[in-house]
């Protein structure tokens, strides 16, 4: 039987948001929220992407102890507490972080899941983006793919949050694939959840840097991150086919008293972008994961009576980065670069995993800890509706380290729901739309633009 491609939801939209991680998340609350009729195409039967996973939302607070990040991620996570699922902003010590924020997997999905609902957003699940269709640089409509049927979607502007800059890709637009040069990528990894652990424990046997701790009404301050190495126990690693290097790092956060999410595995030589490696990925993460189990029950005081969840998918790191206006690069970072067409602070410092899977490099954002992310690393060069938010806009590698991480991608996701609407109801390309007009209506949403306060 042959398909016909035909209209999937017969109307134009003004906004179509691919991709429903936090950045897509949170494109498409900002522009439901500014009037637009918005739709959002997520490949996964459930949204959140990494945050899903019980990976902490990184960083909110700078160095010197500042908070920079607002808008609509402040406002799940005060959502999240008042549920339960979250304990706020915790600053660390002696960590590459100043502070975490985390947050429970299920809570925020279905709390974000919610949010969306409220905002009117159509939410299309089991959804692929298989092309787009592009000519003089302008965006027609994409070629979707989900359960029964092929089909199409239009919409006036198209916000690509994929991670992946797969809707660019597909439009024509420039991309850059992995490490400038060589190409390679970060090591994807797989979180591990563990529930029935005794923490104290846990944390008195594992951490190497004094533990966070936080508490919830009626309950004892008890340890909501820590982190260390395996160094101890690499020996009995190797022996049990755990990991095949020294000394690996490892990572724990937990809003509960009595579960952890554990960020202890790594898989080098994957490329995000291919389904084989990915499905090989999956395959091997979850084996070292169902082996990182076996030990932490075996060796690891606290850890006894636990019950251990591999997650169900592979966290991916770095793809493709849109060729943007502006590509954010080392020196912004390093001396917290301000712009003029700010959209937005982030002050999570450069975080890479070293392709080769075995070591990471750490290094501070500079001058007040805080960077600036400029409108036009939002807008792939030579288009007029297209917009990239969260780990696929334009920076570089090194850049990348930083602006790959939740929080920031909360941050462009906002602005580019924000500028989508605006463009789409003002009939202007992305590239030209009034910057006081687009900055006004993210201060008027509780964005931080690094010079007022929010609202």
């Amino acid at each position: 039987m042959s398909l016909k491609i035909e209209n999937l939801i017969d109307e134009t939209f003004d906004v179509l948001v691919g991709g429903g991680g936090v950045a897509g998340i949170s494109a498409a609350l900002a522009a439901a929220r500014q009037g637009a009729r918005t739709v959002l195409v997520e490949p996964r039967p459930f949204i959140g992407g990494n945050a899903a996973t019980g990976l902490c939302i990184h960083t909110f607070l700078s160095k010197q102890g500042k908070q920079v990040v607002y808008g609509i991620a402040q406002e799940i996570v005060d959502r999240l507490i008042v549920l339960g699922g979250a304990v706020g902003h915790v600053p660390t010590q002696g960590g590459y972080v100043y502070a975490v924020t985390p947050v429970d997997a299920d809570l925020f999905r279905m709390e974000a899941t919610a949010m969306l609902a409220e905002a009117g957003v159509v939410v299309l699940y089991g959804t692929t983006l298989l092309a787009a269709d592009a000519d003089d640089g302008t965006v027609r409509r994409v070629t979707v793919c989900s359960k029964d049927r092929l089909g199409y979607l239009k919409a006036k502007v198209f916000v690509d949050a994929t991670g992946d800059a797969d809707l660019a890709f597909q439009a024509g637009a420039q991309c850059r694939e992995g490490w400038d040069g060589s190409g390679a990528m970060q090591p994807v990894s797989m979180m591990l959840r563990a529930v029935s652990v005794d923490l104290s424990k846990a944390c008195a046997a594992l951490s190497e840097f004094p533990p966070v701790y936080a508490g919830k009404p009626g309950i004892d301050p008890f340890p909501v991150y820590f982190h260390g190495t395996f160094t101890r126990w690499n020996a009995i690693l190797r022996d049990m086919g755990v990991y095949d290097h020294d000394d690996h790092q490892f990572w724990t956060n937990t809003v509960w008293p009595n579960q952890l999410n554990i960020n202890a595995s790594r898989m080098a030589g994957v490329n995000g972008n291919d389904p084989i490696d990915l499905s090989r990925a999956t395959l091997q993460l979850t084996r070292q994961v169902q082996g990182l189990a076996q030990f932490l029950q075996k060796y690891i005081p606290g850890f006894e009576n636990a019950l251990f969840l591999p997650n169900a998918f592979v966290g991916v790191r770095e793809t493709r980065n849109i060729k943007g206006v502006y590509e954010i690069n080392e020196e912004d970072i390093r001396v917290g670069r301000k712009f003029d067409d700010s959209i937005g602070q982030a002050c999570f410092p450069v975080d890479i995993h070293h392709p080769d899977g075995k070591s990471q490099q750490h290094i501070d954002v500079g001058g007040d800890g805080a960077y600036d992310l400029p409108y036009r690393a939002l807008i792939p060069q030579g288009y007029t509706n297209l917009l990239a938010a969260g780990r696929c806009l334009s920076a570089t590698s090194y850049a990348h380290g930083a602006t790959r991480n939740m929080a920031p991608c909360m941050v462009t996701g906002e602005a580019a729901g924000v500028a989508a609407a605006l463009a789409a109801q003002t009939n202007t390309a992305c590239g030209e739309l009034a910057l006081d007009l687009l900055q006004a209506r993210l201060r008027e949403s509780g964005v931080y633009l690094g010079d007022s306060a929010p609202a």
